[in-house]
Formats: C-alpha cells, sequence, structure tokens
C-alpha cells in the first residue's frame, strides 16, 4: 500500500478484522495441545494459591504480606501468556514469559531481603536477574534455606543453568533482535501449530523451575498446595 496516497481508511474496521484473526487462530490453538494446555493452567493456578497459603501464616510481617501480591500476578501474567500465543501473537507472549521468570525469581529474593523489596517498590530501585540468580544459589543463602525448609535436599533450589538459558532466550524478544522479528516470518499472525506447542512447553519450563523453587524455600509448601488443589499432585 502507498500511504502516500490519499485513501480513506476507517481505522475501526482494520482493528475488527484483525481481530477476526485473531479469534480464528485462537479457537484452532484450543483444539491441539490440550493436555499441555491444561496442565499450564493449573500450574498457573497454583501460583495464585502459593501466595494465598503464605498470606494465611499467622506470624506474617506486613513486608511479606505485600510480597505476596506478587504471586497473583504471576498467575495473571501466565494466562495472559497463554492466551496471547494462542491467538498467535507470540513475541508479546514471550515477552509477558519473562516477565514472568524474572518476577518469580524475585518474589524469593524479596522475601528474605526486605530492604530490597522497599527500594523497589518505593525508590525505583532496580532488581538485577543475574544477581538475584546469584545470591539464590550462593552456599550461605542455601544454607539458610536448609535451617528454614528441613525438606529441601537438593543440591540447588532450582535449575541455574536451565533458568539463564530461558532467560537469555526470552530477553532476546525484549532487545529486539532480528531473529526474532514477527515481520520477516511468511506467515505471520496465523497460526502455527508448532510455535503453539512450543510456547506451552515453554511455560511449562518456567512453572516448573519457579515452582520447584518455592517448594524448596517454604517450608511444607507442596503439602498445604496439594491439598487446596488436590488436582496439582500429579504434576508436582
Amino acid at each position: 500500500m502507498d500511504f502516500n496516497q490519499h485513501i480513506e481508511l476507517d481505522s475501526s474496521k482494520v482493528f475488527l478484522d484483525i481481530e477476526k484473526i485473531f479469534q480464528n487462530n485462537l479457537k484452532l490453538s484450543l483444539l491441539g495441545n490440550v493436555q499441555s494446555l491444561y496442565q499450564a493452567e493449573l500450574k498457573a493456578r497454583a501460583f495464585a494459591i502459593v501466595g494465598q497459603i503464605l498470606r494465611e501464616a499467622p506470624d506474617l510481617s506486613p513486608t511479606h504480606k505485600e510480597i505476596t501480591a506478587i504471586f497473583n500476578e504471576l498467575f495473571t501474567d501466565l494466562v495472559i501468556s497463554i492466551y496471547l500465543a494462542g491467538c498467535s501473537l507470540d513475541k508479546p507472549a514471550q515477552s509477558l514469559l519473562r516477565r514472568v521468570l524474572e518476577l518469580g525469581i524475585a518474589v524469593v529474593y524479596l522475601w528474605d531481603s526486605p530492604h530490597q523489596f522497599w527500594g523497589w517498590k518505593c525508590h525505583d530501585k532496580d532488581l538485577n536477574f543475574n544477581e538475584m540468580i546469584e545470591c539464590l544459589d550462593s552456599e550461605s543463602y542455601k544454607l539458610f534455606v536448609l535451617s528454614e525448609n528441613t525438606n529441601f535436599l537438593a543440591n540447588s533450589l532450582f535449575n541455574i543453568t536451565e533458568t539463564r538459558k530461558i532467560y537469555r532466550k526470552l530477553s532476546n524478544i525484549i532487545h529486539g533482535k532480528i531473529s526474532t522479528f514477527e515481520t520477516l516470518v511468511p506467515e505471520r499472525f496465523s497460526y502455527n501449530k508448532s510455535d503453539w506447542e512450543e510456547h506451552l512447553n515453554l511455560v511449562l519450563q518456567v512453572e516448573n523451575i519457579l515452582i520447584e523453587l518455592f517448594k524448596n524455600r517454604f517450608n511444607n509448601l507442596s503439602l498445604e498446595l496439594e491439598k487446596k488443589l488436590p488436582a496439582i499432585s500429579r504434576l508436582l
């Protein structure tokens, strides 16, 4: 289209036409990968329930109560990421998934660094992903967790290598690497079975990393989670 020509365009029609395409993509997506979609949605709900479990602790501090709000945000971001991918909006979906991974790591980091939480919340302090990873994987921190949660028996709280790999992949979307340009894809914004499957697998990887972290950090979390969401027991 030559945008220099004077053409009367109905802007609302453009967006309504796009919406029809995305609606059709979503219908096609929901017909496939049913098991992966079920697991991803169920684990997303588990995030909100983890926040609920922690909020119900009788000795919860005011700071920790505020931090539990992050779990609802994680649930929301996961669901919207899945929805966007179902519409074949892969890049926005992946961008949101990166936010989930970063906030999921941050929620544990901030839980044990309350002064960092207030700097982050009230003074626009940034959280560095690599610094948070290094803190949570340090020997001193793992000894601290062991003193808090005697069920923690692993060498690490979560898979560090996989976490870095996924974060790097998702960061390439945020930073606009040419290899990630949607406009270079011939069938852009169209339903693609392999893309949908890949995103669901990526969501499950992120969810598994963070659920493992939460289980290792918080004492008896698995037991309480299974009480409130029995179906999750088969997936933990």
